[in-house]
């Protein structure tokens, strides 16, 4: 059988499917910053004016971290939307940590065939370009 790569299998372009791996790259860095913004608190109203013109610090912080909790979800759905969530974490750990297949944990897998891996990566990138316009 000849390989054919996960974007053809899907029938999406190069640069849409590059597009998708590097919106999921941004993972680990959405968790982290969406955590530490839970921790913004209220500065004290002194009275004075501060030129910033951003009033409400928390607001700001919280819509923020709601556009990150958004991508995440995306994410976690399209990943645990794969035969019922059993390739979360290989997928995860291989399209959003950028672990390769060979540095995967095995147990992780409901299978350690690579083909199948491989099959349900391109379903998750499928359902991903579908949720993801």
């Amino acid at each position: 059988m000849r390989y054919l790569p996960c974007w053809k299998q899907i029938g999406i372009s190069h640069s849409r499917y590059s597009e998708l791996l590097h919106f999921c790259r941004q993972y680990p860095e959405w968790k982290t910053e969406a955590n530490s913004l839970l921790g913004i608190r209220a500065i004290k109203a002194d009275g004075l004016p501060h030129g910033s013109g951003k009033s409400d610090p928390v607001a700001m912080a919280a819509e923020k971290r709601e556009r990150l909790l958004e991508k995440i979800a995306i994410v976690d759905e399209c990943a645990k939307a794969i035969d019922g969530g059993d390739w979360y974490a290989s997928i995860i750990q291989n399209v959003c940590i950028g672990r390769s297949y060979e540095q995967m944990d095995r147990a992780l897998m409901p299978t350690s065939n690579k083909n199948a891996y491989f099959k349900k990566r391109a379903e998750f990138f499928d359902l991903l370009d579908k949720r993801k316009v």
